[in-house]
């Protein structure tokens, strides 16, 4: 049985890791940041890995709370190395007691390998097709398996729920999921449960389940929802979780803006808009926060088959050939879009010409036709694409009906079918704010790799299923390996089958994460906040 947490831990390291950590305690705070105990060598722990493999000896990498292991690849628990605010004097164990642990304890292997499912808790698929992207995240890894929101400490859960006298003939289990309010409590033990090394069976999500719906009132209760609209709403309360602008003064009604947490640097991004009359050719700059960027698909798939209809009817110049054109067009198929023409044209200036989409310009002190464009001015580390695939069809004539907003008149629900081409690698940097002046430096910080697609079966976002496909490394040699998740079942799979998925959501990762959990990325961050 190895006396440390780590098989690879002894005396000499662990006194070498306090010394270094009273050296460096004025940056080691970041929970995400960890650096090598040998040299100043700093990132994620993939990139850690990776200087492992070129450096042996370098096996410990260390952050203000935790010790990461580059030997096992996973983080290391050591009684001798866990942090605490006020000093406790350590239990004393007789020879009896030792030899007795000795004798009834097996050591466990360092470390997870393998993949697991989740169970479906009711119509529950479309929680667990996001979580499996959350959970095999490496970065939310870190920060939820690296003690980012300790349990203990945390004030939401410690707070017991406030009961009418009404409430006392509840039971247990209403009393215990009173107590399991905290989305970021719940989040974190679905992380140690998916981790965990002897449970070869499905992991579980009922605390956060039930977290969300406390969270969530409109989503509780037995039934299907839209995954996108459930995964935009946990971030937040994510974010809540640890951010709570009516209990801290410090936060102003904008302090989203200015957010340095960990969750808006991880989920969330910033749009610009700028809008220039056509008069005066003054510009009005407006900014909005996103968690996810909508993409139009059936917008691109009309127009590419209108320009196909119409080089078809150019081709067709006469009547001795317009049987074989007519032929010809037949057998002509209309492309798919794809994710770069739909970010394309959404970044496009767009005329904005009709009398209802005029501005009242304050130069002008009239009504102008103008300019609008929007960019993106601030990128997250997980960037998330939904693709556009429901909708509300209206019946025939309900306009004409004036059903006076009835439910007939609204329509019913439908999905848009469809592929849309998504590449594996995704440079972001051609729809940004500052793209040509070069602000972002090496093109790496704005490129991202496919990390997880989730797709949709069903005719509407509240019926049918959700499943998912995630990127995840397996074996000794960490290789990235696709597999797909549906609930409790998991099935390896070929990148060539995750590129042929009709998408409903997109998760990209940002490859040079260094940067983004480092001091350089902090700073760019203020100047896109600032910036004009």
């Amino acid at each position: 049985m190895p006396t440390h947490g780590c098989e690879h831990l002894d005396d000499h390291i662990l006194a070498k890791i306090k010394a270094v950590r009273r050296l460096r305690e004025h940056w080691l705070e970041d929970l995400v940041q960890y650096t090598c105990l040998e040299c100043e060598e700093h990132g994620s722990f993939s990139s850690l890995n990776k200087h492992s493999e070129t450096m042996p000896k370098h096996q410990f990498a260390i952050n203000s709370k935790n010790v990461y292991c580059m030997g096992c690849r996973d983080i290391v628990y050591d009684p001798s190395l866990v942090f605490t605010t006020r000093k406790r004097k350590a239990p004393q164990l007789t020879e009896e007691d030792e030899a007795y642990i000795s004798a009834n304890t097996a050591p466990k292997p360092c470390g997870r390998e393998g993949v697991r499912g989740l169970f479906n808790l009711g119509e529950t698929c479309y929680m667990n097709a996001v979580l499996q992207m959350m959970v095999h995240n490496n970065l939310l890894g870190q920060y939820f398996l690296g003690m980012g929101h300790p349990l203990h400490t945390c004030p939401i859960s410690k707070e017991p729920e406030k009961k009418n006298d009404s409430d006392d003939s509840e039971d247990e289990l209403g009393d215990d999921k009173d107590q399991k309010t905290c989305v970021a409590c719940a989040m974190t033990e679905l992380f140690s449960d998916a981790n965990t090394v002897d449970q070869p069976a499905p992991a579980h999500a009922v605390n956060l389940l039930f977290a969300s719906w406390k969270h969530i009132p409109n989503m509780a209760g037995k039934g299907q929802q839209d995954a996108q609209e459930w995964f935009t709403i946990i971030i937040d309360k994510l974010h809540d979780s640890i951010v709570n602008p009516t209990q801290n003064p410090s936060h102003k009604p904008n302090y989203r803006k200015h957010c340095q947490c960990f969750f808006h640097k991880v989920f969330y991004g910033r749009f610009s808009s700028d809008v220039t009359c056509d008069v005066c050719h003054k510009a009005t700059v407006m900014e909005a926060e996103y968690s996810s960027i909508d993409l139009d698909f059936q917008k691109q798939k009309k127009r590419k088959k209108k320009q196909l209809k119409e080089a078809a009817a150019a081709a067709n110049t006469s009547t001795a050939t317009s049987a074989a054109a007519k032929k010809n067009q037949a057998a002509l198929q209309t492309p798919p879009p794809t994710l770069t023409e739909c970010l394309k044209a959404y970044t496009t200036p767009e005329s904005l010409v009709q009398e209802s989409q005029q501005i009242d310009c304050q130069s002008c002190k009239k009504k102008t036709t103008a300019q609008k464009r929007t960019r993106v001015r601030k990128l997250p580390a997980i960037l998330t694409m939904h693709v556009k695939r429901f909708g509300m069809k209206k019946p025939p004539g309900s306009a004409a009906n004036g059903s006076n907003g009835t439910l007939s008149a609204m329509g019913t629900p439908e999905k848009y079918e469809g592929k849309l081409d998504f590449p594996l690698v995704l440079d972001m940097q051609p729809y940004t704010v500052n793209a040509q002046d070069g602000w972002y430096g090496d093109v790496p910080q704005c490129t991202y790799d496919l990390e997880c697609v989730v797709v949709h079966q069903g005719d509407h976002a509240h019926t049918g299923h959700y499943y998912a496909f995630c990127r995840v490394p397996v074996g000794e040699g960490k290789e990235m390996r696709w597999f797909r998740f549906d609930d409790e079942i998991v099935s390896a799979t070929t990148t060539e089958e995750v590129l042929r998925q009709e998408a409903y959501l997109l998760f990209y990762g940002l490859r040079d994460l260094p940067r983004l959990c480092g001091p350089d990325q902090l700073n760019g961050d203020a100047k896109m906040e600032n910036g004009d």
